[in-house]
């Protein structure tokens, strides 16, 4: 039916003018509105054209490059049309904190995307992607209850347990399969906290599954599917690629899911205390654990320390000094050193900011008609437009950041070596909509980075990069991460060469001695 409408000369036409019209009326309807500034676009399609939909590293044609160039060119407020579709960019904090904190009551929505909503979430399941309402609001309720426990200390025996286990396995193979140790520790990490799955060697079919469809989660949920702009496309019958996608991704998230949750609720798991048993206890076990550690930012914020690692290995003397003047050489750190080792905390607050690990935040909406003063100029922004945060421009604003580019911890500690007062990142979102895993998530990175800098040098590797014949050449450009919405760098080698043969000791002898009952390693969540 639509290709024969197409193919007839009249209707087409017929077709043509009506949206012709719509595009006009929406243009002439707001002609006395001065919207943010931003590149000029084609009738109908606005700028559309000129967002890169996939990777092209060559020209790091990326959708975040060319955000961050968009704001390079016309400031931290720009604005887009696509197809009709008004998309806001934000590229300081402060703009970022207007909006989204300040006036969440217009900006906490989440827009509606057809494709996510309509082919793989149309229960609204996944409730960090739901618009505000009763399920969002439930779900947020219950995760705030369990991340105060989280910070009191309930999860700490747990990620201990991890880390030291992750040294391990350096230690074993020198760092030699280090991505995947890195994968395995946040992931195991969140998958024992939330299901009561521990995976010991991170080749568990469990964590396979998990790591498979969380990655597919981040793309499935993009806002730039072709059927988000022409619904109509959408009209068309039988197995289009975009829903086959969408169904796959939806039926073995559903039976992952389903499968997680009842192994954790039935005990079938390690019957420890998890989220999933807390949600259910609570009547309400459609919550979704898997969202609440951040477990993307986890886990390339781990890969990103290590580059940092070895493109500026000057800091990590400094590092090493304060934390063995703290901790000594006869044990491994824990959480209770947290308070005497502030250069480890700015580690850990430079390698969220340094290349962040989700070049944009997840889209918020506007739900009314607003007039924001930016820079001496009043711009309109209309209900319903996507608000985008870039993260990387935010991060990397230059009247915040001297020498943005460097990584460098001692930015957020003061004279002193304290830190620095009024500590604010865009790392996990913005506003009513944050990311509610930030405690597990900065626990997890905290505890691990520690842990490898008491144990290890992590120094260049001399292998052979097979691609070109000579030694591995380190690179932190766009260039050497994969150019997705996640930010994750490529692989590299590095080698993770012990600092003693003492400290070697006393990391297996803390493994060997730590409780392998991993029944008392998570509290009961419901103690106060």
């Amino acid at each position: 039916m639509l290709s024969s409408m197409l193919n007839s000369g009249v209707p087409a036409s017929v077709f043509l003018v009506a949206l012709g019209i719509v595009y006009l009326w929406r243009f002439y309807s707001r002609a006395d509105s001065r919207f943010p500034p931003g590149p000029r676009g084609l009738p109908l399609l606005g700028n559309i054209l000129q967002v890169p939909g996939k990777v092209d590293l060559s020209y790091l044609s990326h959708t975040a490059t060319y955000f961050r160039r968009l704001i390079e060119e016309y400031g931290s407020l720009v604005s887009l049309n696509l197809a009709g579709q008004t998309v806001i960019l934000l590229g300081d904090m402060k703009i970022a904190k207007e909006l989204l904190e300040k006036r969440s009551a217009k900006y906490s929505s989440r827009p509606v995307i057809p494709y996510f909503r309509k082919h793989v979430d149309p229960e609204s399941d996944i409730w960090i992607f739901a618009d505000e309402g009763e399920h969002h609001s439930r779900g947020r309720k219950l995760t705030t209850a369990i991340m105060s426990l989280v910070r009191a200390g309930k999860t700490e025996p747990l990620q201990e347990y991890e880390a030291t286990l992750n040294i391990q396995h350096l230690l074993d193979d020198r760092g030699k399969d280090w991505f995947h140790h890195m994968k395995r520790v946040v992931s195991s990490s969140v998958l024992m906290a939330g299901f009561g799955i521990h995976c010991p060697t991170g080749h568990e079919p469990e964590l396979k599954t998990f790591l498979d469809v969380s990655v597919n989660l981040i793309s499935v949920q993009c806002i730039y599917h072709i059927t988000n702009f022409f619904p109509s496309l959408d009209l068309i019958p039988g197995p289009m690629p975009w829903r086959t996608r969408a169904q796959s991704f939806q039926k073995r998230n559903d039976a992952m899911y389903e499968k997680l949750v009842d192994d954790a609720v039935t005990g079938k798991a390690s019957g420890i205390d998890t989220w999933a048993a807390f949600f259910a206890n609570k009547d309400k076990p459609e919550g979704d654990q898997r969202r609440l550690a951040a477990i993307e930012t986890t886990m390339i914020s781990l890969l990103t320390f290590v580059l940092a690692c070895i493109r500026y290995p000057d800091w990590v003397v400094t590092a090493q000094r304060e934390i063995d003047n703290a901790v000594g050489t006869d044990r491994l750190p824990t959480f209770k050193d947290r308070p005497y080792l502030p250069y480890v905390e700015a580690i850990v607050r430079e390698t969220l900011r340094w290349r962040p690990a989700i070049r944009f935040g997840v889209p918020h909406r506007s739900t009314a008609d607003d007039i924001i003063e930016h820079q001496g100029e009043q711009y309109f922004i209309p209900k319903n437009s996507i608000i985008l945060a870039v993260t990387w421009a935010i991060e990397h604003d230059q009247s915040y950041f001297e020498d943005h580019d460097r990584f460098m911890p001692e930015r957020f500690l003061d004279s002193e070596g304290k830190l620095k007062p009024g500590y604010a990142t865009s790392a996990f979102g913005l506003g009513r909509r944050t990311c509610p895993g930030i405690p597990f998530a900065e626990r997890s990175l905290w505890i691990n980075i520690a842990t490898m800098l008491w144990t290890f040098n992590i120094r260049p590797s001399n292998e052979i990069d097979p691609r070109t014949g000579v030694p591995f050449q380190y690179d932190d450009s766009d260039a050497a991460f994969n150019g997705d919405i996640t930010n994750m760098p490529l692989k590299f080698p590095v080698v993770f060469e012990p600092r003693s043969p003492q400290r070697i000791e006393v990391a297996r002898r803390e493994w060997a001695e730590r409780e392998k009952d991993l029944n008392i390693l998570m509290p009961a969540l419901n103690d106060s």
